[in-house]
């Protein structure tokens, strides 16, 4: 990646310490969320009934084709690239004439190198734990992507470096562990603070072989970028884990008002993507710091989003579950949206034109979650809101809550009759041995 060798872009006497940024950019967003109006964004163009209905019957049959196709898949190097262009140039067709994407999305959606590396964390991953579970690969993988995204903003090369592996395999290792409702709270609290010392360079001594594995990680993050040299990257990391430590409040002790469940949701969701930052560019400006920020804070509010029916069951306080307790999720969910779109509109960092197609691949996989949100817990908005919802989206949201149980049950299938057939222990493992495509990083 290159960052080792990479000075520091912003004299620490140019700026409050990072902590004290941290603070300054929890207040601003907290503020900046209060004062959104709860008044959807446009969308997209409009779509009617007939649209709807010829879009969901063409996204149907092509996961239908999609899935057989799995099963099929050519034995020799050569066929299997014939086989990987032409699933490509089927789905980019899609998109083309059913989802509006403009050219250069389809250029950054498919890129090799985005696949390239995600395969390349795959196995990275297995080889760190063998017994790593798929769902937890899946979740680590996100992470890995958030930071392929900011690296495209960044006009940097789409690489794994060790800190963004470290990084993202720490979420299914310690954010889980907080989160685990079995785990007492004095527990939680010793771990953190174990874990906190490691990540400021203090002695500390893990006391099992998960968090043996979790210093390890910090390890990796320490031979890319020396402390001494890239101080914020380390600042960063204890930021994004003082934030979850608070964060436990959110499930553990007397329920919070609506003011401090929305600053620990903009404290931990900013964080978060804020040290995803610094993992891929070892530096950044303030204009790349409040970007990064305001990006993971509308995605931690996603992520709450899509979790409201879960987080109820198990006791976790956020805005939307508060907002569910009280009525429908219409206005939190119109106050999302528009959040979303003035966070990307307001960045310096995607006014250029050159950065036109990027802005539009971030904010239309994001539209595209809260959307799948709100299509799979219909009974949480209201009849007159889905249809506003819907009215603007190329598929209907019964269309997409229906698209999305047949694509688990026809590619569930299809991936246990290629594990048969190759004798395989997973598709994931499958994939993982195949022939690098070409523009790999291997």
């Amino acid at each position: 990646m290159g960052a080792s060798t990479t000075a520091c872009r912003r004299d620490p006497l140019d700026a409050p310490a990072l902590r004290q940024r941290v603070v300054t950019l929890t207040e601003e967003h907290a503020s900046w969320w209060a004062a959104t109006p709860a008044i959807l964004p446009a969308l997209g163009p409009r779509c009617g009934l007939r649209r709807h209905v010829a879009n969901a019957r063409a996204a149907t049959r092509l996961v239908d084709a999609l899935a057989g196709e799995m099963t099929r898949v050519p034995d020799d190097a050569a066929g299997r690239e014939a086989w990987r262009h032409s699933v490509r140039e089927r789905l980019q067709d899609f998109g083309d004439r059913r989802l509006g994407w403009p050219s250069g999305y389809r250029r950054l959606v498919f890129a090799d190198d985005f696949f390239a590396v995600s395969r390349e964390f795959a196995r990275e991953a297995r080889r760190f734990d063998p017994e790593l579970r798929l769902s937890d690969l899946w979740q680590a993988l996100r992470n890995v992507w958030i930071g392929n995204s900011l690296q495209m903003l960044l006009d940097r090369p789409l690489v794994l470096g060790q800190g963004l592996f470290a990084y993202s395999m720490l979420y299914p290792l310690t954010d889980n562990l907080l989160d685990d409702p079995q785990l007492d709270r004095l527990a939680k609290r010793d771990f953190g603070q174990r874990f906190g010392d490691r990540l400021a360079g203090r002695p500390a001594r893990p006391t099992s072989a998960r968090e043996s594995a979790v210093f390890a990680l910090v390890q990796r993050v320490e031979e890319e970028f020396a402390r001494a040299t890239f101080p914020d990257v380390h600042e960063s990391l204890l930021a994004i884990h003082d934030a979850q430590m608070r964060s436990l409040r959110q499930h553990l002790g007397p329920a919070l008002g609506a003011d401090e469940l929305l600053a620990i949701s903009c404290e931990k969701g900013g964080t978060s993507v804020l040290a995803d930052l610094y993992l891929v560019a070892g530096a950044a400006t303030l204009d790349e710091e409040r970007f990064g920020f305001g990006y993971g804070v509308f995605l931690q509010l996603l992520d709450d989003l899509q979790d409201v029916e879960s987080d109820l069951a198990a006791g976790h306080r956020t805005l939307f579950t508060v907002a569910a307790g009280r009525g429908t999720l219409d206005e939190p969910t119109a106050r999302l949206a528009r959040f979303m779109n003035d966070v990307l509109d307001t960045s310096p960092l995607l006014g250029r034109p050159e950065a036109a197609d990027r802005k539009d691949l971030i904010l239309r996989n994001c539209t595209s979650l809260l959307i799948g949100a709100i299509a799979e817990q219909p009974r949480r908005f209201s009849r007159r809101f889905r249809r506003a919802i819907a009215g603007q989206w190329p598929l209907s949201l019964r269309a997409t809550r229906r698209l999305r149980r047949r694509a688990e049950q026809r590619f569930g299938a299809a991936a246990r009759a290629l594990e048969g057939r190759t004798g395989s222990g997973s598709l994931l493992d499958w994939v993982l041995s195949q022939d690098p495509a070409p523009g790999d990083l291997e």
